[in-house]
């Protein structure tokens, strides 16, 4: 039976709640609220790329100082054996900043081998395309978990071009590089900027607001319509309730209904098989087949692998090719 059936596909559907959302919060301001609402999210686990929760006590987290620190706690959050178990301890995984964590996995990359920029290596041509692979993995590993993640970053200037009057225009964007940022951009539910409310004539500090509508000043969006494009005060209860509304009110008009996240993942649950599973599978078929198809059986694998090229001395990193050639040797034994 085939893995993929274009005539019965699944149907999307929107979870409630924060789990499994990814969120991008951004400000140039310093002390707005940015970290201290972000471990009021539900069961937060903080990976401290910089010192953010010096004066936030009881929240768990994890003192990184490495690019290499954050691969090994990473892989202990994604890890599928003991992921269950890390789910019901944390709901919430908060990356404070994005824009040290790319700095770090640069530096990684560079001492891969031992020059001191990105663009001195691969003699001259640049390690560019590891950096940019490196970053994918391990944050594509992350946010396909299931945990709600909570990126924050500082933001910085940056040159944007009206695309209906040609006008250029500075905006203050999340810091960080096109091979790196532009990732965390496309891949998140929500872009919030924070501005600070500064203080009232009574000397009291106002509590900032938060904006999820992108504007020429600042870089904000959200995949949820009626998600508010300002938040005052900014505050974790108040996006969480936000958000649930915005939710129901989208059910309301597309006659849906919202599932949880475990729904979601059983809806869209995939079996994968193991590496041994699938050469064991396509071993006894090629057999069959190459009685009556030899020249179709040699291409496929060819195809796939390469000429001369033996399925029984595969590794895991060709796991892909295997069920490619699992499939097209089981198309082959249809007709």
């Amino acid at each position: 039976m085939a893995e993929f059936d274009i005539f019965n596909p699944k149907v999307s559907q929107v979870v409630a709640g924060i789990e499994g959302k990814c969120i991008l919060i951004h400000s140039n301001e310093r002390k707005v609220g940015k970290t201290a609402q972000a471990c009021k999210m539900p069961q937060p686990l903080y990976l401290r790329f910089e010192s953010g929760i010096n004066a936030i006590p009881n929240i768990p987290y994890m003192e990184l100082t490495s690019w290499s620190d954050f691969k090994k706690v990473n892989k202990q959050l994604t890890n599928q054996k003991t992921l269950a178990q890390a789910k019901e301890k944390y709901k919430t995984i908060i990356f404070d900043t994005v824009d040290v964590a790319i700095k770090w996995c640069e530096q990684y990359i560079c001492a891969s081998e031992g020059v001191a920029t990105i663009g001195q290596g691969n003699n001259g041509y640049g390690l560019w395309k590891e950096y940019e692979n490196e970053w994918f993995k391990e944050i594509n590993k992350l946010t396909n978990a299931g945990y709600a993640i909570y990126f924050i970053s500082h933001s910085e200037e940056k040159k944007q071009v009206d695309p209906i009057t040609d006008e250029e225009y500075v905006q203050m964007c999340p810091k960080g590089d096109k091979r790196t940022i532009d990732l965390i951009l496309d891949l998140v539910d929500i872009i919030g900027y924070v501005k600070g409310g500064g203080i009232s004539e009574d000397g009291e500090e106002v509590l900032s607001s938060i904006y999820f509508a992108n504007t020429k000043e600042f870089m904000g969006g959200s995949r949820f319509k009626y998600l508010p494009k300002v938040l005052t005060p900014f505050t974790a209860e108040g996006l969480q309730k936000a958000l649930k509304e915005a939710v129901e009110k989208e059910e309301k008009e597309s006659g849906t209904k919202s599932i949880t996240f475990e729904e979601k993942q059983e809806i869209e649950k995939k079996t994968k098989m193991s590496h041994d599973e699938l050469i064991s599978a396509i071993e006894p078929l090629m057999k069959k087949l190459w009685k009556t198809h030899q020249e179709e059986v040699t291409d496929i694998v060819t195809e796939y692998l390469g000429e001369g090229a033996k399925v029984s001395e595969t590794t895991k990193k060709q796991n892909q090719q295997l069920e490619m050639i699992l499939s097209d040797l089981q198309d082959l034994d249809e007709e």
